[in-house]
């Protein structure tokens, strides 16, 4: 796609993505309840892969978009809302619990712990000796010193 003409204009870049949020949202399964087959309300999360999967587009395309300026925009907007959710489904016990923290590690940059990372530089260092004990010598060398 680089240099060439997108496939899709950012408003229906934006009309897709609320057509698959949509979708997501209203997402039902079948189940047994009292001897009976019941649809029931099962929201998916959303994800970035299978809304690429969706329209088709690869990532290396999806990624090619997002570095165009009028595209910009529609991915962030995007971007913010699949991690929302994910969010949410984690807070609200909306999926697997180990999946969605792997993938928010993965590719949202959370950690478990805050690294810290910190550069020292030392000029000098002042060493004074002090007697162990009151008024006990200080080893002047190695043959003073009792083994």
């Amino acid at each position: 796609m680089s240099g060439s003409k997108p496939r899709f204009e950012p408003v229906e870049l934006q009309s897709l993505w609320e057509e698959y949020k949509r979708d997501c949202n209203n997402h039902r399964v079948e189940e047994v309840s009292a001897g009976k087959v019941v649809k029931l309300l099962r929201p998916r999360v959303y994800t970035l892969e299978e809304f690429q999967a969706r329209l088709p587009l690869s990532r290396q395309a999806w990624s090619e978009y997002c570095k165009r300026e009028r595209y910009e925009a529609i991915c962030e907007t995007i971007s913010f809302e699949v991690e929302a959710r994910k969010r949410a489904a984690l807070v609200n016990g909306g999926g697997s619990t180990t999946g969605l923290i792997f993938d928010l590690k993965c590719n949202y940059g959370w950690q478990d712990k805050q690294v810290v990372e910190q550069t020292v530089q030392i000029n000098s260092v002042d060493v004074r000796l002090l007697p162990a004990i009151n008024n006990a010598p200080i080893a002047s060398s190695e043959k003073d010193v009792d083994v």
